[in-house]
């Protein structure tokens, strides 16, 4: 019986694939969880610690982007939530939104971070209408519409860009139930 021609090389191959896969797996794991974490303290007014989290955060995503040619599939989630505390934090602390290109990051981790940011907005903004700050309500309102509204026009493939149309739903969903609130205020 005669072997496969190559298959020894075709094995190591595979051996590398799969440890540069768990690596990326591994960072994208932490990535994500140290966001929850800085958007926690962002919520608890804890900025400077948010900050250095941050930090982190983009020093992994940039050693993930070193590692993931080919496995952007595996390292999808903790993009779009590197963006998601990333922009958050610029809104909180700058009252602006963050470009892309300042993000580092691609356009479809970019797209849907966005879009997840508009619920953070939302807890902002109710929080903000539980402690009679209108003016900072309303702010955090305009912010979510303007991503909303950016976005509107959008349809593409789940497939191209997976879960933005739920995403955009929702958003709609969290600024109708923003604005409703800052009625009632």
């Amino acid at each position: 019986m005669q072997e496969m021609p190559d298959i020894e090389d075709i094995e190591k191959h595979l051996i590398k694939l799969q440890k540069r896969k768990d690596r990326v797996m591994d960072l994208s794991r932490n990535i994500i969880r140290m966001s929850g974490k800085a958007i926690t303290l962002m919520h608890a007014g804890r900025l400077a610690e948010a900050n250095f989290d941050i930090k982190k955060i983009r020093a992994l995503v940039s050693a993930v982007k070193k590692l993931e040619g080919g496995l952007e599939y595996y390292s999808l989630q903790a993009h779009q939530e590197y963006v998601e505390a990333s922009a958050f934090y610029t809104v909180v602390k700058g009252g602006r939104l963050a470009s892309r290109k300042e993000l580092g990051t691609g356009e479809v981790a970019y797209l849907l971070g966005m879009m997840d940011l508009v619920g953070e907005l939302k807890r902002e903004a109710m929080e903000a209408i539980r402690n009679r700050e209108l003016g900072k309500a309303n702010q955090y309102c305009d912010f979510m519409k303007g991503i909303y509204d950016s976005t509107r026009g959008m349809r593409f493939a789940s497939s191209l860009v997976p879960d933005f149309r739920r995403k955009q739903d929702t958003a709609r969903i969290q600024i109708e139930g923003t604005v409703s609130e800052l009625l009632r205020a």
